[in-house]
């Protein structure tokens, strides 16, 4: 039995960080889309990254319908 409640408790914390992971993703890519994530290199790289994917995410999809 012990080892049941311990499988359980670390299924929940397992859990709560994929929550609060998926929380900082959605923020993080809010934050990148309105240009709020810094203008050092490596937030310009994101940024260019992140409207490229997009854009293509976007043009596959119209392709598909």
């Amino acid at each position: 039995m012990g080892q049941n409640k311990h499988a359980i408790h670390l299924h929940n914390m397992h859990r709560n960080h994929n929550q609060r992971v998926a929380k900082f993703h959605k923020q993080h890519a809010i934050q990148i889309a309105n240009g709020e994530n810094g203008n050092g290199l490596l937030a310009r790289w994101e940024r260019f990254v992140f409207f490229k994917a997009r854009d293509l995410f976007k043009l596959i999809k119209n392709v598909i319908k």
